[in-house]
């Protein structure tokens, strides 16, 4: 990390701040993920108001993993179908 380039941006998640030394040009990536943890947290909370603060969290972390694995799983099959035809393509030249 080029240091002339980061700062120091205090993050809330649930009731928590939490400074973190970040790459200035990734600022607005950090606060969007934080804002998304925070809405998926204040969602389980709505939701299950007799859980604990750590089972909201965790169940918001499951959350946004699950969608990351789904994501990433989808850009494996998009590039397994984009092999498929180029494969393709080449055989009906």
């Amino acid at each position: 990390m080029d240091y002339s380039n980061t700062m120091t941006i205090q993050l809330t998640v649930g009731s928590k701040t939490y400074p973190l030394g970040i790459d200035r040009r990734d600022e607005s990536v950090y606060r969007e993920a934080s804002k998304l943890i925070n809405t998926k947290v204040n969602r389980y909370i709505h939701d299950f108001p007799e859980m604990e603060k750590e089972d909201y969290l965790a169940m918001a972390l499951i959350d946004i993993a699950v969608s990351l694995v789904q994501e990433t799983d989808v850009d494996r099959r998009i590039g397994d179908m984009i092999q498929t035809i180029d494969k393709e393509m080449k055989l009906n030249k």
